[in-house]
């Protein structure tokens, strides 16, 4: 880059020609980087949608599969996911769970008759209040809801096993 040497005789101070030779050289840098980014950024995104279109989706979903563990010892079945198991009682993390509550699925018709239910879910420290009143509430209408008890880890919960509430608590971490 030639610097303009600008005699004094014809008029023009000779510092404000160097600086408005020295603010364009600036925003052109600055915008060969942000053009720069852009065409990187634009690359990178073709060839991520490239490589999902070639391999697929589902191999990069069933990579991270194997490494969570199932919540019960029992085999992946449909009649697992669609009715909660007996015991809520698992070893899963709050990120597993997170892992598996997000499941979308992939079946636009249900493969099984559906029925409303309404869940109840009962936050308590100690024993449960009013268990009876909600034993009456409850009686005759056991396939429309579902109950979770969700205590403190220290709590357990002693209901007989003709309790609508037996075995029915979640753990708390």
């Amino acid at each position: 880059m030639q610097n303009k040497v600008v005699h004094m005789e014809e008029g023009k101070d000779p510092i404000a020609a160097n600086r408005a030779g020295q603010t364009r050289v600036l925003p052109q840098r600055l915008l060969h980087l942000i053009v720069f980014f852009l065409a990187l950024c634009l690359t990178f995104s073709v060839v991520s949608i490239y490589m999902i279109r070639y391999f697929g989706v589902n191999s990069f979903v069933t990579s991270v599969t194997p490494t969570l563990l199932s919540c019960n010892k029992e085999l992946n079945t449909l009649e697992q996911w669609i009715s909660p198991p007996s015991n809520l009682m698992h070893g899963m993390s709050d990120e597993e769970l997170f892992w598996r509550a997000s499941f979308v699925p992939r079946l636009k018709k249900y493969p099984f008759k559906r029925v409303p239910k309404v869940a109840f879910m009962f936050l308590t420290k100690g024993p449960l209040p009013l268990a009876p009143l909600w034993e009456r509430f409850f009686k005759g209408h056991s396939g429309y809801y579902s109950i979770y008890i969700h205590s403190l880890p220290s709590f357990e919960a002693n209901f007989p096993s003709s309790s609508v509430f037996y075995k029915r608590q979640i753990p708390s971490q």
